[in-house]
């Protein structure tokens, strides 16, 4: 999991949505 955090970070804003929209399947469980 940390190493997907720090992928996220490399890749900025453009990322962020698409994982806001799996927090929201997965109902916040990241």
């Amino acid at each position: 999991m940390g190493r997907l955090i720090k992928r996220i970070i490399k890749f900025g804003p453009i990322v962020y949505p698409v994982i806001r929209k799996f927090m929201r399947k997965r109902k916040g469980k990241y």
